[in-house]
């Protein structure tokens, strides 16, 4: 018997993925679907779809055998959540209250959407190039799907955003720090949950639940899926100078990250965004000026 298609784990023997395939197809089973072993690292459900086994092979060969039951069955509802939402009438055929409770509104790259031109529906944080855009995900425990524009036919939309952004702002930061920065305080805060950077999208809520007082606006970047970094301005010299520190964490922070985001400065105040990557603009040049005729 010849193992030479299966990818090279180390000392893993061909063994292991001999239990890890049979585990797996027991598991799909008991859930009520039935598959078979259509290559060495693949599992088939008719001539339907197909399940790559590679990650699971490599996250059970890194783990005791005691473990892999658990990782399999994880992986098995993951996989049977993505076959069952696969199927077109799934999605819009979802009851409103399961609808909207599942929803969430997330802020994504434009390059995010660009794979498909079916998110007509989606719309800027703020009108400006390369803004990040607003957009509904499907939320369950193991998976995010970004919902299209086929997926919302038939459905109430304001209804829809106010739920999203209504699960959106009930999630919670797990850690909050500051950075001082050339004596410039940077505030961080942080989380496990995809969602924690598009509370961006509701600031006025952002503010009153999770930052306080912010008379003269905030200074942010976002730059992955879990951490808001803002400055508070307070003085014009220092928040230029915030805006600088800020562009810097932006480009280190989107590195190396599963979610980047945003390599871009912005600044909010009073309902209004703009995006100060580039120097001083909009309302954020006005309250700059406020803030020298206050020193004054």
């Amino acid at each position: 018997m010849k193992f030479q298609s299966l990818p090279n784990y180390g000392a893993v023997h061909a063994t292991t993925f001999a239990i890890v395939r049979m585990k797996t197809i027991e598991a799909f089973r008991k859930r009520g679907v039935v598959v078979h072993r259509k290559d060495a690292t693949t599992l088939a459900a008719g001539s339907g779809p197909h399940f790559p086994l590679e990650n699971l092979f490599a996250r059970c060969s890194g783990a005791s055998r005691s473990a892999w039951d658990s990782i399999i069955d994880g992986h098995v509802d993951v996989m049977i959540e993505v076959m069952r939402e696969a199927d077109p009438t799934f999605i819009t055929s979802l009851p409103d209250d399961e609808f909207h409770s599942r929803l969430r509104e997330r802020i994504v790259p434009p390059s995010a959407l660009e794979a498909m031109a079916e998110y007509d529906y989606s719309v800027p944080l703020l009108d400006a190039p390369d803004a990040p855009r607003r957009v509904l995900n499907l939320s369950s425990p193991n998976r995010a799907l970004t919902l299209a524009d086929r997926h919302l036919v038939g459905r109430d939309m304001n209804a829809a955003w106010a739920a999203g952004r209504r699960n959106t702002a009930a999630l919670k930061f797990e850690d909050g720090r500051i950075l001082s920065r050339n004596s410039i305080d940077i505030e961080v805060l942080s989380g496990d949950s995809i969602y924690l950077a598009s509370k961006v999208a509701d600031m006025t809520t952002l503010i009153s639940t999770h930052l306080g007082e912010c008379l003269y606006g905030v200074l942010f970047v976002v730059p992955n899926a879990y951490e808001f970094i803002f400055h508070r301005p307070r003085n014009a010299d220092v928040a230029l100078a915030a805006a600088a520190e800020l562009a810097d964490l932006a480009d280190m922070f989107t590195r190396d990250t599963p979610s980047p985001l945003s390599r871009s400065v912005f600044f909010w105040r009073d309902g209004e965004y703009c995006d100060v990557s580039h120097g001083p603009t909009g309302i954020f040049a006005s309250t700059l000026t406020e803030l020298r005729a206050r020193a004054a």
